[in-house]
C-alpha cells in the first residue's frame, strides 16, 4: 500500500485491525513506523503524543514507546517484540534492553472456560484427568494461563492452558505482520540492509511454535532427558497423558525466581553457586547438545529449596548447528590469540552479505581484538565484548545465521544475569573449558580423519563429473536451451573511441571513393563540358572535405592529449 494510496486488498483484509495498530502507532508518536510501513493511509490524523498535548515534555524514550504500543497490540506483538529482542546482530542494543521488558501479563480467564479447553483437549471430565485441579491460575500471561493440579497419584503439576480464540487472532496478526515486512522490503530503504522479511518469517515460527504446547512439551522432554542425572540442575517431566496441543502438564517446580534477589537472600541461597549452575548449564546446552533454552530471562529459572537450579517456560528454544558452532569458538580462539586475520575471515565466512568491505571490516575487528589484547581472561567484561561484536555486524550489515545471532544475544543475557546474580562473577572464565571442550573435540584424530575423507569423496566426486560437464553444457547450447551475455565494464572511453574510429573511417571511404570517381571523369575524353565542369567542382569539393577531415583527427588527437 502506497502511504498516500489506497489500502490494498491485502489491508482491506484484516482493515479493523490495521486501523487499530495505526491508531495505536500514532498514539505512541512512533509515526516514522507507520509511515514505513505503508499504513498512513488508514491511520489517525497525525497528531503529537499524550504528554506533548498536555504542554510538557515527553519523558519517554522512542524505545519506550515502541515496548508500549507492543504491549497494547497484544499477544503477537508481545511475542514478535520476545523474539526481535534477541536479535541484537540487527537492532540497536538500547531497543533489545527495552524489548526485555515486555510484560506478559493479562487478566485470567474464567474458570469455567479453562474447564471446558481441558476437558476438550482431554477428552476426559475434569476430575477424571486431576485429582485436584485450583481454579485459581498461579500465573496468567497472553498466550495462556497456568494452573496448579494434583495428579491422581499425588504428583504436583504445573497445568498449562491456551486461552481460546487466541490462534484465531495470533495468525491475523502474523499475516499482518508478513504483508507489511514484504511492503517495507519493496517500497522502502529505512531498514537499510536489514532482512526484514526473514526476520517476520522468522518472527511467525516462533510465534507459531509458541502456540503449539505439544511442541513445547518435546522441548521440555529432550533436556530433561539430557540433563536428569545432573544433581545441580532440575527440568520438569513432561505428563504426555495430561498434554496436548492446548493443554501442558510438566512437573511442578517450587522455587524463587533467579529476579527476585530480595527473596533469594531472605531464603539464604548462595547466589554465587546458583549463578555457576545455571549459567554452567546452558553452556552445557549450547556447547555439548546444541539445542539450548532460549528464553534465558531470570524469571524463567528458580532456585530450588535443595540448592538445584530449575527451568521452566520451553515455548522457545535455540538450535545451534556444528558449524556455527565451531565458528563461534573460531571467533572466541582468534580474540584470546590475537589473530585479527582468523577473526576476520570467520565472519566473513557466517556472513550472508557477498558485498562485505573485507578490508574496512578488519581494520575494526583489528581495533576489538587490540582492546582486549593482553587483559587478563578473568578482567574481561563479556557482556561490553559481545555487544561491541554484534555492533560490528550490525555496522558492516554482516547478515549472520540466525542460529548464530541467537547464540550471542543469549550469552550476552546470560552475562547479565551472571553479574546481577553475584557481581563477581567471571563469564569469560566460567565459558573458556567448554570452548576449550569443542576445540579438542575438533582435533580428534578420527574425526579430522572423517572431516579429510569426506572432503576428498566430495573432491572426488567433482573430478568424476568434470569430463562430462562440457559435453552437456555444449548439448545445451547447440539446442538454444542456454544464451550468453557479455556486458563490459569499465571501457566506455575504448567503446567510443572505437565508435569514433569507425565512423571516420566510414566517411574516408566515401571521400575516397568520391574523389576515385571525379577524376575517372575527368580523365575520359569526350565527355560533354558540363560533366567536366561537375567533376572539376567534385574534386575541388572532395579536396576541401580531406583536408576538413584530416584536421578533426588532428584536432581531437590534441583534446584527448590535453585531457
Amino acid at each position: 500500500m502506497s502511504p498516500r494510496g489506497a489500502a490494498t486488498p491485502e489491508v482491506r483484509k484484516h482493515l479493523a485491525r490495521h486501523k487499530q495498530i495505526a491508531t495505536v502507532l500514532a498514539d505512541e508518536g512512533l509515526h516514522a513506523l507507520i509511515d514505513a510501513a505503508g499504513l498512513r493511509r488508514v491511520a489517525p490524523s497525525r497528531r503529537r503524543s499524550r504528554a506533548a498535548r498536555r504542554g510538557v515534555v515527553d519523558p519517554l524514550t522512542n524505545e519506550q514507546h515502541i515496548r508500549r504500543a507492543l504491549e497494547r497490540l497484544g499477544p503477537t506483538f508481545i511475542k514478535a517484540g520476545q523474539a526481535v529482542a534477541t536479535r541484537t546482530d540487527v537492532i540497536p542494543p538500547e531497543l533489545a534492553q527495552e524489548l526485555r521488558k515486555l510484560q506478559d501479563e493479562v487478566p485470567p480467564e474464567p474458570f469455567e472456560t479453562i474447564r471446558a479447553v481441558v476437558e476438550a483437549e482431554l477428552e476426559l471430565p475434569l476430575d477424571e484427568a486431576f485429582a485436584s485441579f485450583d481454579p485459581e491460575p498461579g500465573a496468567a500471561a497472553s498466550l495462556g494461563q497456568v494452573h496448579w493440579a494434583t495428579l491422581h497419584d499425588g504428583t504436583e503439576v504445573a497445568v498449562k492452558v491456551q486461552r481460546p480464540d487466541v490462534r484465531r487472532q495470533v495468525e491475523t496478526d502474523i499475516d499482518i505482520a508478513l504483508t507489511q515486512a514484504r511492503w517495507v522490503a519493496e517500497h522502502s530503504d529505512v531498514f537499510g540492509e536489514i532482512d526484514v522479511v526473514g526476520i517476520a518469517e522468522e518472527f511467525a515460527e516462533a510465534v507459531r511454535q509458541e502456540l503449539d504446547y505439544a511442541k513445547e512439551a518435546s522441548n521440555a522432554d529432550r533436556l530433561w532427558r539430557a540433563f536428569r542425572d545432573d544433581e545441580t540442575v532440575a527440568f520438569p517431566k513432561v505428563f504426555w497423558p495430561q498434554t496436548t496441543s492446548r493443554v501442558l502438564t510438566l512437573e511442578r517446580l517450587d522455587g524463587v525466581p533467579m529476579n527476585r534477589v530480595d527473596l533469594l537472600d531472605e531464603a539464604g541461597m548462595d547466589r554465587s553457586e546458583l549463578a555457576k549452575r545455571g549459567i554452567g548449564c546452558f553452556l552445557r546446552q549450547i556447547f555439548e547438545t546444541g539445542f539450548f533454552h532460549a528464553d534465558p530471562h531470570p524469571g524463567n529459572y528458580l532456585a530450588l529449596p535443595d540448592g538445584r537450579v530449575g527451568f521452566t517456560d520451553f515455548g522457545r528454544v535455540g538450535r545451534i548447528s556444528d558449524d556455527s558452532r565451531e565458528r563461534f569458538v573460531d571467533l572466541i580462539w582468534a580474540a584470546v590469540n590475537h589473530d585479527s586475520r582468523l577473526a576476520t575471515d570467520t565472519l566473513v565466512a557466517v556472513s550472508h552479505n557477498p558485498e562485505v568491505d573485507e578490508v574496512a571490516l578488519y581494520r575494526e575487528v583489528d581495533r576489538l581484538i587490540s582492546k582486549y589484547h593482553g587483559v587478563e581472561l578473568g578482567r574481561i567484561e563479556f557482556g561490553p565484548l559481545l555487544n561491541e561484536t554484534l555492533g560490528l555486524i550490525r555496522g558492516h550489515a554482516l547478515g549472520v545465521p540466525a542460529d548464530f545471532a541467537l547464540l550471542l544475544s543469549t550469552l550476552g543475557v546470560l552475562e547479565g544475569v551472571g553479574t546481577m546474580l553475584d557481581p563477581s562473577f567471571d563469564f569469560a572464565s566460567t565459558a573458556k573449558p567448554y570452548a576449550d571442550s569443542v576445540m579438542r573435540e575438533r582435533m580428534r584424530p578420527d574425526l579430522v580423519f572423517s572431516k579429510t575423507a569426506r572432503s576428498w569423496r566430495h573432491a572426488i566426486r567433482i573430478l568424476e563429473m568434470l569430463p562430462d560437464t562440457p559435453e552437456r553444457v555444449l548439448r545445451r547450447l547447440a539446442r538454444g536451451e542456454i544464451g550468453v551475455s557479455v556486458r563490459p565494464t569499465g571501457y566506455e572511453r575504448l567503446v567510443a573511441e572505437l565508435h569514433e574510429m569507425v565512423g571516420r573511417l566510414s566517411f574516408a571511404i566515401v571521400v575516397a571513393a568520391l574523389v576515385i570517381g571525379f577524376a575517372t571523369l575527368l580523365s575520359v575524353t569526350g565527355v560533354p563540358g558540363w560533366a567536366r565542369i561537375v567533376g572539376e567542382i567534385g574534386m575541388a569539393m572532395a579536396f576541401l572535405v580531406s583536408v576538413w577531415f584530416f584536421a578533426s583527427i588532428l584536432w581531437a588527437r590534441h583534446r584527448r592529449r590535453n585531457r
